[in-house]
């Protein structure tokens, strides 16, 4: 099968990653400014997170369904459907008082945004060689990268000169724009390297058995190491300004600020993730393992150290979440790539997906929960065994691990 060529690959990774930008900018927003929307009284804590919670249910449930359909229908359409749909979801939000009615539009977000990543890894799986489509999943996880960065350096700012509502306005304009500028620019890197053809031709061929290539025993500890990394990425992110405002005693704005240091973490765990990636042989799990085992350490010096100071608490944390971003990216990218193929690649990315955000739905209302019941000690705690056990999940996997031939 033909694959696009290096400049057309180039710019479709440069799409693709602009498109996971947006995605995280209207996703993201609600745990940047979380803080913020409990200290103006506007919703308790654990209305809040169970607001979160509902978002990570609909689009973990969501990437089942958008795993499915990413293998069957153009999935142009369907990234399109999804930014318009989750700019319409970030103008209602402001607008809607009370858990329900928030959960309600929120959820429906999350189903919107399931409609994107899974559609996103079918076209740079089928359009793209394997050298490019690893520098894709790199390139594109930047993106959201780049995008925490921004949202929780705005956040603050708009926060102080408007109200947190402004910062899912600017949400709503960014989506709009990402609709249009996805499908137009994808529109003509398709009439100019046929790749609509090969899309066309791969939804065509499906194969006939649906399951992946991955040993039972093997999908099973790579989901439970999945679920453990998703608990901590999300929970640490979400619930990190709460922490660092009710601990510490800084204004809710300069607790969303203290956050921003997590993006960077994130940027270099993604760098050097890519490189031991390769270094270790494209070893999947056994690159996971030492990013994993990484984390778990940060956490346990969290455990330790933490309340001590609130500059070492957010750099601990920071890190934390940096690594599961690492893991995420061999997991949730490679793994794929590794195991899929052009039919099911949609489908498989999709199943994994959809357990990290089954950690992080239990982590958005849990650690809420945690915290008021156990304190934040408690609750810090749990993040360090959480991180022990996703460890011994992945490196399970590592034992276990025997690459299917190409």
């Amino acid at each position: 099968m033909n694959k696009l060529d290096s400049k057309n690959s180039k710019k479709l990774i440069y799409l693709c990653s602009l498109a996971y930008f947006v995605s995280y900018l209207t996703r993201i927003n609600f745990a940047a400014v979380i803080a913020a929307i409990i200290a103006d009284g506007y919703i308790e804590k654990a209305a809040a997170g169970a607001v979160t919670t509902v978002g990570f249910i609909t689009y973990g449930v969501g990437q089942l369904v958008s795993g499915k359909l990413g293998d069957r229908f153009d999935p142009k359409k369907l990234m399109t459907l999804g930014f318009f749909t989750t700019a319409a979801m970030n103008l209602l939000i402001p607008f809607v008082r009370g858990a329900v009615p928030m959960c309600l539009v929120w959820g429906v977000n999350g189903l919107a945004q399931s409609l994107m990543w899974p559609p996103m890894l079918k076209i740079m799986k089928t359009a793209m060689n394997e050298n490019d489509f690893n520098k894709g999943c790199v390139q594109t996880n930047l993106g959201s990268t780049v995008a925490t960065v921004l949202i929780y350096l705005i956040s603050p700012i708009v926060i102080s000169a408007w109200s947190w509502k402004g910062v899912f306005f600017i949400a709503t304009v960014c989506g709009i724009a990402m609709a249009i500028t996805w499908y137009a620019v994808l529109t003509r890197i398709e009439r100019s390297a046929d790749i609509k053809y090969i899309l066309k031709k791969s939804l065509d061929k499906r194969s006939k058995k649906h399951s992946t290539a991955m040993p039972i025993v093997l999908l099973i500890f790579t989901l439970a190491a999945i679920f453990f990394q998703g608990i901590l990425r999300d929970g640490v992110t979400t619930w990190l300004p709460t922490y660092i405002y009710e601990s510490f005693g800084l204004s809710s704005e300069k607790s969303i600020l203290t956050s921003a240091v997590i993006p960077i973490f994130s940027y270099i765990s993604l760098q050097i993730c890519s490189r031991l990636y390769n270094k270790t042989g494209r070893k999947p799990f056994k690159c996971a393992f030492m990013i994993f085992a990484v984390g778990a350490v940060a956490a346990i010096i969290l455990v330790a150290f933490g309340g001590r100071s609130v500059i070492l608490t957010a750099v601990m944390c920071a890190l934390i979440v940096g690594c599961m971003h690492g893991v995420n990216l061999v997991l949730i990218s490679f793994i794929p790539g590794i195991y899929g193929n052009n039919e099911n690649v949609s489908e498989l990315s999709g199943t994994l997906n959809f357990m990290t955000y089954v950690g992080s739905a239990a982590s958005a209302y849990g650690f809420a929960l945690l915290s008021d019941s156990f304190g934040w000690n408690g609750t810090i705690i749990s993040w360090a065994v959480i991180a022990l056990l996703g460890s011994a999940a992945v490196g399970i996997c590592k034992i276990i691990d025997k690459e299917p031939k190409k």
